[in-house]
């Protein structure tokens, strides 16, 4: 197992020795593309591209980790991508003292107010926690949720069901008698075609073909214990070789909204079926995030719990634009769409919040820098913001290291949108706020909650 940083690089001798192996790496990433392009199942990160952006396989003598945080196993050797923040500062590379299981609690507690990633887990935290690796983690998501799914409302489906008879039940195949019955005499016998309402459907194939496979490969006894309860009460299910495609065929309706998530992570995991078998490994599997995303949301999710009933908050709003398009006098409609990332309303008064997944200087560099690394256009983009939405504050976010000491001095910067007036202005303050917790889940949070009170002063 190694472990590395997000952004950093991994010389090719620090490799496992079955990744150095002739042909093992252009292997690896033929699998991560697959794992890309199935990434929408989890998250959107705004990536255009084809081609994955997990790891740059481009260098001569190293790989390059991107922005994307969790673990990659495969050929049975784990890599794990753990967040820069978790570095002691912006140079420290040394890798020694990480640990697995600070970034799975970890993870399970930014996930438990991410709103920006479609996960069902929000109740199972007490079994989330107690995951060895995130294979276990996202086992365990499957599994909770697939059980409540079918305590819920299982999935019966109609399909047409073809049979010969002398009783005829939905529609008569006329062709086919007149063809095939008639000539060979077979005048009582008649091919019929009618609708079924059962449970041994596509989807509950799929659902138990995953299980099977996960009972395999899990180690931890609650899942198998949960997983086998399931495989019970599918067994009138036919047991049949799914592939990840399989899923795609499946069209769910309002109703069954609930099988979504499920259908979705099953083709995650029979994909990474496929390429266990293809490479011959029973441990080969993907599960990366974007941590902007993951920081994105889970202050928006800490906000939004922390403010509720003291205002509105919203994520991710896109209501305004910031301009009209008007081509030789006529007006075409709205160009440039704004999204701000948190937005506050209270009775009297609008907040703009807006979270940058970046480092920067610490605020008693201020006056050797008086930007403190903040780049021009997010600082122009939030003027913007306040000038649309006639905000009365702003707030620019930035996460702290792990063990980085909490910021005593307020660092503002005034805008003035009006400079016949300069009384009149808007107060943007810089936040550096704990994201990845040192000792505990409930010190972090107090931090964030003094750090945030100043929202609604």
């Amino acid at each position: 197992m190694i472990n590395g940083f997000e952004f950093s690089k991994i010389k090719m001798e620090k490799l496992p020795k079955s990744w150095q192996e002739e042909g093992a790496l252009k292997e690896l990433e033929s699998f991560l593309q697959e794992n890309w392009q199935q990434r929408s199942i989890f998250y959107t990160d705004r990536q255009i591209t084809s081609r994955q952006q997990f790891i740059d396989f481009d260098k001569k003598d190293a790989i390059k980790l991107q922005n994307y945080i969790g673990t990659i196993i495969f050929k049975g050797e784990q890599l794990n991508i753990f967040p820069k923040i978790f570095k002691e500062d912006e140079d420290d590379f040394d890798t020694d003292d990480l640990k697995i299981e600070d970034l799975i609690n970890n993870l399970v507690y930014w996930l438990g107010y991410c709103d920006k990633l479609n996960f069902p887990f929000v109740s199972m935290k007490g079994e989330l926690s107690e995951a060895e690796n995130l294979m276990e983690l996202f086992i365990t998501i499957y599994v909770h949720y697939v059980k409540a799914a079918i305590s819920r409302l299982r999935y019966h489906q109609y399909e047409d069901v073809v049979e010969t008879g002398s009783f005829v039940k939905g529609r008569i195949d006329f062709k086919d008698y007149a063809l095939r019955k008639y000539p060979r005499r077979q005048l009582d016998k008649l091919s019929y075609t009618y609708s079924s309402f059962i449970f041994d459907n596509a989807l509950n194939r799929i659902i138990k073909c995953t299980c099977l496979f996960l009972l395999n490969i899990t180690n931890q006894t609650a899942n198998k214990e949960i997983i086998r309860n399931i495989l019970m009460i599918l067994g009138d299910v036919a047991n049949v070789n799914c592939k990840p495609y399989d899923c795609d065929k499946i069209h769910l309706s309002m109703l069954h909204g609930n099988y979504r998530i499920i259908l979705s992570m099953s083709k995650m995991f029979l994909l990474n079926k496929i390429s266990s078998n293809q490479i011959g490994m029973t441990e080969t599997f993907c599960f990366l995030f974007p941590a902007e995303i993951l920081f994105e949301g889970f202050i928006g999710g800490f906000i939004k719990e922390m403010l509720a009933g003291k205002a509105e908050v919203k994520t991710q709003t896109s209501d305004q634009y910031l301009a009209e398009l008007v081509v030789d006098g006529e007006i075409l409609g709205n160009a440039f769409l704004l999204k701000e990332d948190i937005l506050v309303k209270f009775e009297d008064a609008v907040v703009v919040i807006d979270t940058k997944y970046k480092e920067i200087e610490r605020f008693h560099k201020v006056r050797e820098n008086r930007k403190l690394k903040i780049s021009d256009s997010d600082m122009k983009q939030m003027a913007v913001y306040a000038a649309k939405r006639g905000a009365k504050k702003l707030y620019l976010i930035y996460p702290l290291h792990k063990n980085e000491e909490i910021e005593t001095m307020e660092v503002r910067y005034d805008i003035h949108l009006d400079e016949s007036d300069t009384s009149k202005c808007i107060p943007l303050e810089i936040l550096k706020v704990p994201f990845a917790y040192r000792k505990s889940e409930n010190e972090s949070k107090e931090m964030l909650q003094k750090i945030f009170a100043k929202i609604y002063e």
